[in-house]
């Protein structure tokens, strides 16, 4: 059989050494996972139409008039203790998960929650403005209940090292969190409360399960080149692991940006209901990941597969929602260069801070191969990111919420 490298494609790399590839054959592992083509497609579709049914429903598109062509429903205005807490209260969710050794995705699950209830509350008229010891109850109440439903309660897997062993919890560990300002009868009587107002919606699409799911589209290098060299082709598979990582890390920097959020009007807000929606930021903070990575880790062949793939799941999911009056005017589709994308990747890149996530390896050996080891590490050392990458091009502070991915992995170690 003839075999072909990157060279041959016109791609230059830099040699990574073999030692390298089994420190990190584990993580390359993850991705030769038995999804096809085609099941992956149906995953990304049906996630997109969950999503829509809560960030536009019928009963908020009928809000609106389709006279100007731009936001059809009327988004209510972010709430005076929800603009001023909001950054904080993702802060101290992040320190609570950690703390518990939770999956990071259930901070965007309960701030989403935070959403929607504020959401339903401006919603109803005559409604009294929430004081910051109500707004701080439903926050514990929604981190509460999303740790319930999607955190699991397991201690995680004993034999293997590279799983975290995760910490059980109980109401009377949050009633502890809140410095004697709750009770376990406030949280249940809020917990009804929150269910009630989110008409039991409890299952909303974050910007991470998007990520995982967007990611599924992106071709593995095996199957886009199956005669490739072994060795080039496991740099391809780190490329798509560390394209993974990255725009994971990206979107949680996302979320915990001042007024991103698809439930309320804010500075932020776009011209179409899914402007600031997960699956939107999911894309963006993809898209970037890619342009902070060089071809020879993440083609041009792959980049225009995803898009092609994420392209056809819309359209699958845009064919079920079309009885929707006005649908075309108020929906964006995943284009590139739409302006909206466009805004939101530079938004993100400017909260985005390389010295936090390329930290200096330890021992003065680029190369790790302790149980410290990172991918980003010799990714960056084999020339895998580029200038778009190492340029921090703004003026905003990065958000202190999510740690380094590298520090993130460290911890799992110990």
């Amino acid at each position: 059989m003839i075999t072909y490298t990157l060279a041959s494609l016109g791609i230059t790399a830099i040699d990574i050494p073999e030692a390298i590839f089994l420190n990190i054959e584990y993580i390359m592992n993850e991705y030769s996972l038995g999804f096809t083509h085609y099941s992956s497609l149906d995953l990304v579709s049906g996630l997109l139409q969950r999503e829509f049914s809560y960030v536009a429903g019928v009963d908020k598109i009928s809000q609106g008039s389709c006279a100007t062509g731009t936001n059809i429903r009327k988004l209510p205005s972010l709430p005076h203790v929800h603009r001023h807490w909001r950054p904080r209260i993702f802060e101290w969710f992040y320190k609570i998960v950690d703390n518990f050794l939770l999956e990071r995705g259930i901070v965007a699950i309960a701030m989403d929650y935070v959403d929607r209830y504020l959401e339903a509350q401006e919603s109803e008229p005559n409604q009294e403005a929430m004081t910051a010891h109500q707004y701080q109850l439903i926050a514990m109440t929604s981190l509460y209940v999303a740790v319930k439903l999607h955190g699991g309660n397991d201690h995680g897997n004993e034999t293997s090292p590279w799983e975290i062993k995760r910490k059980t919890f109980d109401i009377k560990e949050f009633v502890k969190l809140s410095r004697g300002e709750f009770g376990c009868e406030d949280i249940f009587r809020m917990e009804i409360l929150l269910l009630k107002n989110l008409k039991w919606k409890m299952n909303p699409v974050t910007v991470m399960c998007c990520v995982d799911a967007f990611m599924r589209l992106v071709p593995a290098p095996g199957h886009l080149y199956p005669q490739m060299e072994e060795r080039d082709l496991k740099r391809l598979r780190l490329g798509h692991t560390v394209l993974h990582d990255l725009a994971r890390y990206l979107v949680e920097l996302a979320i915990c940006i001042d007024g991103i959020t698809p439930y309320f009007e804010t500075n932020r807000s776009g011209y179409f209901v899914n402007s600031l929606a997960p699956s939107t930021i999911a894309y963006a903070g993809v898209l970037l990941a890619m342009d902070m990575m060089t071809v020879s880790a993440i083609t041009e062949r792959t980049r225009e597969v995803f898009q092609e793939r994420l392209e056809k799941a819309q359209a699958v999911m845009v064919a079920r929602e079309a009885l929707f009056t006005h649908y075309e005017q108020i929906y964006m589709r995943f284009v590139p260069n739409n302006i909206e994308i466009l805004k939101l990747k530079k938004v993100i890149h400017r909260s985005f801070n390389p010295s936090l996530v390329l930290e200096p390896p330890s021992g003065g050996d680029t190369f790790q191969t302790n149980a410290g080891f990172h991918p980003f590490k010799v990714a960056h050392a084999a020339g895998m990111f580029s200038a778009c990458f190492s340029q921090h091009s703004g003026d905003d502070i990065q958000p202190p919420s999510p740690i380094s991915p590298i520090e993130e992995h460290e911890r799992a170690m110990i």
